[in-house]
């Protein structure tokens, strides 16, 4: 079995680091246990390292079980939790498909045709450890295990799990993360505005961060104007979140962020466009926007303030 690691144990919080912010505040304890949970359910729907073809299944589980923050389950549960927590079990199942997506992007990320990345979530990266060819099939098998565990959830109605499929198709595919990628490779480099910047960050990031709040509330049987103010609320965390990344790869290091650093040093972001003051200003100008949404859902928020807490530091 792979040791699950957890990542507030690994390093101290390089978000908070390089927004000169604390990373204590009330509920993190909370968080904390929510994150082991969904830590041990990602094991449960795993498949096992030594089931055959075993080289493949260890490529699969080694970048999902390294240190990663599981941000977006963790988002999928608790804006779930604060809509009442009807469909919970369905909930978590969702966040933790969301995150073998996740997951999977981030194997193809860090192949050498695309980053030729060496370092993600503290350990060598897929391809350095199994191979290019068994990384790739390793984010194929997170793909398809991915929407086999929301087929598969036994207690909820078929129309849910099938909106479900839907929201995460539409953020995953040619219009969502897999474009932001595309464009990233073949047309960041002539970016000069921080619009493209903010546009490509929505597809590689926000994306995800809102089909992960969006499951979570489609579980829980949210009207649509909650919904909305939700979709917002995530929205504005991812953005302030890939904000917070870039300034994190410009100035963390690597053993800080669990990643290879300064890989943005020749290409368009945020933080090379305007500088660390500006992004900085950006990513508070994001919190403040989610805050506002969350406080129009109507939903009770000290956990889901707790969560960007615990992202971005207690004073966030």
């Amino acid at each position: 079995m792979v040791a699950l690691v957890n990542f507030e144990d690994r390093h101290a919080n390089p978000f908070a680091d390089v927004l000169g912010q604390s990373d204590q505040s009330s509920g993190q304890t909370y968080i904390s246990d929510l994150r082991n949970e969904i830590n041990g359910h990602i094991e449960h729907l795993s498949p096992a390292e030594d089931q055959h073809p075993a080289s493949l299944h260890r490529a699969m589980r080694h970048s999902l079980f390294g240190s990663g923050k599981r941000v977006r389950p963790l988002l999928c549960l608790l804006v779930n939790e604060a809509a009442g927590s009807q469909g919970r079990q369905f909930a978590l199942d969702a966040g933790c498909a969301i995150e073998m997506v996740h997951t999977a992007s981030l194997i193809l990320d860090d192949l050498p045709s695309m980053d030729d990345a060496q370092l993600r979530r503290g350990r060598a990266t897929t391809h350095r450890d199994f191979g290019e060819a068994t990384a790739i099939l390793a984010a194929v098998g997170l793909l398809n295990r991915a929407y086999g565990v929301i087929a598969q959830h036994p207690h909820v109605d078929a129309s849910i799990k099938s909106q479900a499929v839907e929201v995460l198709s539409h953020a995953v595919g040619s219009n969502g993360m897999i474009a932001g990628q595309e464009i990233d490779l073949h047309e960041r480099r002539s970016f000069d505005g921080v619009g493209s910047i903010e546009g490509l960050n929505w597809l590689k990031t926000g994306v995800l961060f809102v089909a992960a709040a969006q499951m979570g509330a489609l579980a829980a049987g949210l009207e649509q104007r909650g919904v909305e103010a939700v979709r917002e609320f995530a929205k504005h965390v991812g953005m302030a979140f890939q904000t917070a990344d870039d300034l994190v790869d410009q100035s963390a290091t690597e053993d800080a962020a669990g990643k290879d650093v300064r890989q943005d040093d020749n290409i368009p972001t945020l933080v090379t466009l305007v500088g660390k003051p500006a992004a900085k200003l950006s990513c508070q100008e994001h919190l403040q926007r989610a805050r506002e949404a969350l406080d129009a859902s109507g939903l009770e928020k000290s956990r889901l303030q707790a969560l960007v807490n615990n992202i971005f530091g207690s004073v966030a």
